[in-house]
């Protein structure tokens, strides 16, 4: 059983085969501004956690590299255990220059940029930089002697200590700018993607800004970062105080902010169904297609209804996978139903509770699922399988009136000549028909066994 999302796979030769989010557009417009505007700049590309950044980025790049446009990617977060992010960022300049099969380049003045390193980098990461970064950096003896000077006292005058470190930084600015230019003539910008700086230690995250604005503002070079603006505003507040205007310190080094629209979810929910094997679950069934889809439809729903993200989305389906894997497919669990309990548990635990002691409350219920859902979505088949699900519990009881109370509103719409052939009237025969009201198509929905299956995966955590 997979319950674990694998990675989109994202092909070289066709970067959008599963582009489940239909990025595709969105990448060749914003392709059209990072290959052709004048660089040094930054961008960013702006999302809450869970939103599908990575993805993203890294379906551009493939993009951009079938343009034969350069590219390097760095996720800050895999490297955020060193103190100085500029020697693990440099460690991936030096991979992109090696590919280059230039001799003269790798052993000539791009050794000299990795040889200025200890009197730019930080002495304890200096003196980590080879372990950390198996060898690659290959640091010259005589340039580590002059960290050694500078770190130890033996540079009795602090301004001549100042002036060995900014030549070093210019001089290392001067090389990478060289390096850059073996990129030649028909490629206009080198792009390099920061991929999870949201996700840094605060400290990390701002040291690594303050070295791309101060030691790679360089023509033709373009970082796009990839982070949640906001909570990085919160990860500076951490560091220099709650009453610290953050979004205006990030505006020192950001050029472009752009926010990643928000993706029509239910092709992803779909991709989800096929990764998680929980369409295999419904082949088993007499009429799992239809079944499958009207979850689908259902999940969908609710990811409006909750503004769900991705990784909301991949937790809500991997729980329901966990579920279905514990029952034999001919036993029926109400899938709809299990999915309403789920998210009701987890958004308004006291409705929720009313509900599991009282199923009589399923339209309070079913009126709080409808908040900020458009008609349109409130009169499918769908709605109606959920609405339906959460009355058909009152059935269990003999002689129940409550159950009639709660079906009448459906009834009486269906009744009404103004009614006839609207969607309302539809959706009304469907929840008399699933909730048993009018030969119901299940009448016997077991509520303690789905509350179980609830309360279970409360208490499963999935990371």
């Amino acid at each position: 059983m997979q319950i674990k999302i694998k990675d989109i796979a994202i092909e070289q030769n066709d970067p959008f085969k599963y582009d489940c989010l239909e990025r595709k557009s969105e990448i060749e417009n914003i392709s059209s501004i990072t290959t052709n505007i004048c660089a040094p700049l930054v961008m960013a590309i702006d999302s809450p956690w869970g939103t599908g950044k990575t993805t993203f980025i890294k379906m551009w790049r493939a993009y951009l590299e079938s343009q034969q446009v350069t590219t390097i990617y760095f996720n800050a977060w895999e490297s955020d255990y060193a103190e100085d992010p500029l020697v693990a960022l440099v460690s991936e300049l030096d991979i992109w220059v090696k590919s280059l099969n230039n001799t003269e380049l790798s052993a000539g003045i791009w050794k000299q940029a990795k040889s200025l390193l200890p009197g730019i980098a930080k002495s304890t990461a200096v003196a980590t930089a080879k372990i950390a970064t198996f060898g690659a950096l290959d640091i010259e003896k005589e340039y580590e002697k002059i960290a050694s000077d500078l770190v130890g006292g033996t540079v009795d005058d602090l301004v001549d200590s100042f002036n060995i470190q900014s030549s070093a930084i210019s001089r290392f600015k001067d090389i990478v700018e060289q390096t850059i230019s073996e990129l030649g003539e028909e490629q206009k910008n080198l792009i390099i993607f920061v991929d999870e700086l949201d996700r840094c230690r605060p400290t990390y995250a701002i040291e690594l800004l303050e070295r791309i604005k101060h030691l790679f503002n360089i023509e033709r070079l373009i970082f796009v970062l990839s982070t949640d603006v906001e909570q990085l505003s919160h990860s500076i507040c951490a560091v220099y105080g709650n009453d610290f205007n953050a979004r205006k310190y990030l505006q020192r080094f950001i050029d472009i902010d752009y926010s990643l629209k928000k993706p029509a979810t239910k092709n992803y929910i779909v991709s989800l169904f096929h990764s998680l094997s929980i369409n295999e679950y419904f082949k088993a069934r007499k009429e799992g297609h239809y079944e499958q889809e009207h979850l689908i439809d259902c999940c969908d729903i609710f990811s409006t209804r909750f503004d769900l993200s991705l990784r909301g989305i991949n937790l809500l389906l991997t729980r329901v996978r966990l579920v279905l894997s514990s029952i034999p497919s001919n036993n029926y669990l109400y899938e709809p139903l299990l999915i309403s309990l789920l998210l009701l548990r987890e958004h308004n635990i006291e409705l929720y509770n009313r509900y599991c002691n009282e199923p009589k409350t399923a339209d309070e219920v079913i009126a709080y699922f409808t908040k900020g859902l458009s008609s349109e979505v409130v009169c499918t088949f769908s709605f109606s399988l959920i609405a339906g699900y959460l009355i058909a519990p009152n059935l269990d009881h003999s002689n129940n009136s409550r159950f009639e109370e709660l079906v009448a509103p459906y009834k009486k719409l269906l009744a009404d000549d103004d009614n006839k052939n609207s969607d309302l009237a539809y959706v009304a025969d469907k929840v008399l028909l699933i909730s048993g009201a009018s030969n119901g198509m299940r009448r016997n929905v077991n509520l303690k066994t789905t509350i179980e299956r609830v309360e279970l995966l409360h208490r499963i955590q999935i990371e």
